[in-house]
């Protein structure tokens, strides 16, 4: 091989769209420790922690990272890391602790406040906002009657994004109707892990699909009408599904079903303006009933917002009930975070270059902006822990940032509309029914003493942010 034959291996530094959007998630319940919300147990998350056989490691949410009184400061540590989005969520069961009337909706002035100060600061330091409505927590009152089973609370969150968008729709940047709708589903409804707690209970868990697009369509319709220049969507959780054994019909028929409903039924929904119940769910006539059109539902989002961690290995139940949505396996074939979810970049790729491609336009032809709004590594450490270089040295989430990140470079320049990329989680949080161990954040919370450390991972992102590129 002569000099000129031979491959440059010196690194290569790849550059961002000007403009490109760096940031961080976070969503209230996970990370406010908020006052009214917990001493009123307002929401049917912070009732749901107090039975102790609900959380993995018997934590709770009730102060969190206490970003309710730290915010100022939190956002002081997003801006030194040169992150310029900030993704964050409305305590609707704060901001309305009671049920309203035929009068209007009795509202807590001081937590708007509260919202306006966050989004104020935010926008002092150049920060864009994405703010969700309905990051799954419901507030308790609408819990007691059905949640979203009941079509009652699609009309309700309707009246909360007006309010919402009244309020403090003059400092948001990008409105987010509801957080991962096919997550919520399934863990409430037919895993069982989060409130209100039903298992295989396929029948609700479609009629909460069901209500979520007619609240999602009648959010959007209320928020253009305060604002008409808004841009509004919805969290899209992404996750590829694969079969355990490719030969096998059985594990190929649940890994068909999963991403017929976890994937693309409720952006299908959103394009098509009609909500349909694929195979072998449409079989029963309880579920297909739910099927048909949504007012207002064709069209309705102004970008696309996309969640992705990981792929999934799927296989078919031999168990009873008949289960079509099959069994997470157990089977890893890649390095795999806390939650054993495997480390796979290349399904971000695909599923921006290839598997998303029907949504990234309106039926129209309309081209969409595309932002990750949660991408992000989860390791375990007790919650109890202070003092200490305990997970500041974060190689894997490091790793798992850059190779991430590669993906993303790629298909941009694959020629895929990517406007933003929001790391999840700027803090370490409440993860649901995992508690306080699993953490996600780039910002360590050593939480007792609420003391913010910032990792490895913090620091790399902050370098890849500053100089809009990735040395790779």
């Amino acid at each position: 091989m002569t000099p000129s034959q031979e491959i440059d291996s010196s690194p290569q530094t790849l550059s961002f769209p000007e403009g490109f959007l760096w940031g961080a998630s976070t969503s209230h319940f996970q990370v406010e420790g908020n006052p009214y919300e917990i001493s009123g147990r307002l929401s049917d998350w912070s009732c749901w922690t107090q039975d102790p056989g609900h959380i993995a490691d018997k934590s709770s949410a009730d102060k969190a990272c206490d970003f309710y009184q730290r915010f100022a400061s939190d956002l002081d540590i997003l801006a030194s890391l040169n992150l310029n989005a900030f993704r964050l969520s409305l305590n609707w069961a704060a901001i309305c602790p009671q049920p309203s009337t035929p009068g209007g909706i009795e509202i807590n002035r001081e937590v708007i406040n509260y919202y306006r100060q966050v989004l104020q600061k935010a926008k002092e330091k150049n920060i864009k906002t994405f703010v969700t409505l309905f990051h799954f927590c419901l507030p308790q009152w609408l819990a007691n009657s059905g949640g979203w089973e009941n079509e009652n609370t699609a009309h309700e969150f309707g009246r909360f994004a007006k309010l919402a968008a009244q309020e403090l729709g003059d400092l948001v940047d990008f409105w987010q109707t509801i957080n991962e709708p096919l997550a919520y589903s399934y863990g409430s409804y037919i895993a069982g892990v989060w409130p209100p707690g039903y298992k295989n209970e396929n029948a609700r868990c479609f009629r909460v699909i069901r209500n979520f697009l007619i609240g999602h369509a009648a959010a959007y319709k209320v928020i253009h009408e305060v604002q008409s220049s808004a841009q509004v969507s919805y969290a899209l959780n992404w996750r590829p599904f694969m079969p355990r054994q490719i030969a096998s019909p059985f594990d190929l028929f649940v890994t068909h079903c999963r991403n017929k409903i976890f994937n693309h039924l409720f952006p299908m929904a959103i394009q098509t303006g009609y909500l349909r119940c694929p195979f072998p769910f449409n079989l029963t006539a309880e579920l297909n009933d739910l099927a048909g059109p949504i007012p207002d539902l064709k069209d309705s989002i102004d970008y696309l917002s996309l969640n992705y961690y990981t792929r999934e290995i799927c296989q078919f139940s031999y168990q009873s009930p008949f289960l079509p949505f099959g069994v997470r396996s157990q089977m890893r074939i890649l390095p795999s975070n806390a939650l054993g979810w495997e480390n796979c970049p290349s399904a971000l790729l695909k599923l921006l270059t290839v598997d998303t491609l029907p949504y990234q336009k309106s039926s129209t032809g309309l081209p969409r902006s595309i932002y990750i709004t949660e991408n992000g590594y989860a390791s375990r450490f007790a919650a109890n822990l202070t003092i200490g270089d305990w997970s500041i040295h974060d190689e894997d989430r490091c790793d798992y940032l850059e190779t991430h990140l590669l993906s993303i470079y790629e298909a941009i320049q694959a020629g895929i509309n990517i406007k933003g990329y929001l790391h999840w989680s700027l803090l370490d949080n409440f993860e649901w029914a995992e508690g306080l161990q699993i953490r996600f954040g780039l910002v360590r919370v050593a939480y007792p003493s609420q003391e913010r450390t910032l990792r490895d991972s913090a620091r790399l992102y902050a370098k890849i942010a500053g100089s809009n590129s990735l040395v790779n």
